[in-house]
């Protein structure tokens, strides 16, 4: 047998039926169009039918910009999933600062690790040596309050009431949570300082205060030019407004009583960042959730806040501080910040969890027990309320740092309270932390384009 010759007449007669089968038309059975023969298909591409030419060609993935994590920075989470609530309009408003033509209106809540404008001093001019601004934000008129070394302070005739001392009226107290009454005669008089470059201008100056009877207040600024201001009864927040280039703001009551209730005064710039210490000796913070909405409603006419940071917590822990007793106390702090959010539903809101303490004993200095499990609580609790954290425990160096502070002269012997040196440590700490979240998020609108 010659196989060979078998073979090669087998497969032309296979060539030559696939010959004739690509010159056969397409045709169609019960709907069903046959498919073209094509012998040479893998060796010449089909031409592309005017369809498939139109349809537009897929574009190369863009690079997405990786996040900004600068070493030693502690950056701030956002639990608010895209809502309300969390850094997204603070981070817009500092993007945009040079074009708002308003503040960007900053509210710092603290305890006595913030009292004095400590913290709170250096975080405000480094903030507004970037993004413009000036002023100290509000003043208080309070005997602590005086201290505050970014204005010089001087009230007669006020009788001050707050809400760490008996008797105190909680549904009468300011955002401060504190109210004055002035009596007759009653002058404050506020000037500037020369202790950063940015407190000592001032081109805004408010007084608040509320009023069930008339009442009329006289101001002077730059020590001469003098103007009337007059109240009717009414239980909105009222502001008497003076603007221009101040170099010091007075006020007088002619005829103080206690219908009327003065809550402070607010020194600021036309633009760039206002920032308001509003710090409370001893407080745990819970007590903010106490403040009537109105009244928060009421200021926020005209300080429309854009962030709100709450640092509290110092107060309530100790050696011997259980899950139990934080969770109750993170329960009481959810209702501050529902509150908060009721009162300026656009403002962004992060808490900032409790700084380091520590406390002498058998084992020698370390970092109060409760502290460690404060810091979690309150980063659990941000994450239920869909609001931002920063871990200020952590930047500022985690356990026992607050020693290495002491030892370092950025904090007093007590363990608890900086001084302004540190306190200059710490918002640096912070002022970064927002930075980077300020990058973080202008990447992030770049990817979405």
């Amino acid at each position: 047998m010659n196989s060979t010759r078998k073979v090669f007449l087998l497969t032309l007669l296979v060539v030559s039926v696939l010959l004739l089968m690509h010159q056969l038309p397409t045709f169609s059975i019960n709907g069903m169009e046959s498919r073209p023969v094509h012998l040479l298909s893998d060796l010449f591409p089909e031409e592309e039918t005017e369809e498939e030419a139109e349809k537009p060609v897929s574009p190369v993935k863009k690079a997405l910009l990786p996040k900004y994590h600068p070493q030693g920075v502690e950056l701030i989470e956002d639990f608010s999933e895209g809502h309300e609530g969390g850094m997204a309009h603070i981070y817009d408003r500092l993007l945009h600062a040079d074009s708002l033509g308003t503040p960007i209106y900053i509210a710092y809540f603290g305890d006595s690790f913030i009292e004095g404008d400590i913290v709170t001093c250096d975080l405000r001019e480094m903030l507004q040596e970037k993004y413009g601004g000036n002023g100290p934000g509000w003043v208080d008129f309070g005997s602590i309050s005086k201290n505050r070394p970014t204005a010089r302070i001087y009230s007669q005739g006020l009788e001050e009431n707050v809400v760490i001392k008996k008797p105190y009226n909680r549904q009468l107290g300011g955002i401060n949570q504190r109210y004055f009454y002035p009596s007759n005669g009653a002058t404050i008089r506020i000037t500037p300082t020369k202790y950063k470059p940015h407190v000592g201008n001032w081109v805004n100056a408010r007084l608040f205060l509320t009023t069930q009877a008339d009442v009329t207040v006289e101001s002077t600024t730059n020590g001469h030019e003098s103007e009337v201001h007059t109240f009717a009864p009414s239980p909105e927040i009222q502001v008497t407004e003076t603007k221009g280039t101040l170099n010091s703001i007075s006020y007088r009551f002619p005829k103080g009583s206690s219908a009327t209730r003065v809550f402070g005064v607010t020194l600021d710039g036309n633009y760039g960042v206002a920032l308001d210490n509003f710090s409370m000796r001893g407080s745990a913070g819970y007590t903010i959730g106490d403040i009537p909405l109105s009244t928060l409603q009421g200021i926020g006419k005209y300080r429309p806040y854009d962030l709100i940071i709450l640092q509290f917590g110092a107060n309530v822990v100790d050696n011997n501080s259980t899950n139990a007793m934080c969770r109750h106390y993170i329960n009481r702090m959810k209702k501050v910040i529902a509150l908060l959010r009721e009162a300026y539903p656009k403002a962004s809101i992060c808490v900032f969890s409790v700084p380091d303490r520590v406390q002498r004993s058998a084992s020698g200095i370390h970092t109060i027990k409760g502290i460690e499990k404060l810091v979690e609580f309150q980063r659990t609790m941000a994450a239920e309320c869909g609001v931002a954290y920063l871990n200020v425990h952590q930047a500022m160096g985690g356990n026992d740092s607050m020693k290495s502070f002491v030892e370092n002269g950025l904090a007093a012997k007590d363990y608890t309270h900086l001084n302004f040196k540190g306190g200059h440590a710490i918002a640096n700490h912070i002022y970064e932390s927002i930075l980077a979240g300020v990058e973080n998020h202008r990447r992030d609108l770049l990817n979405e384009r």
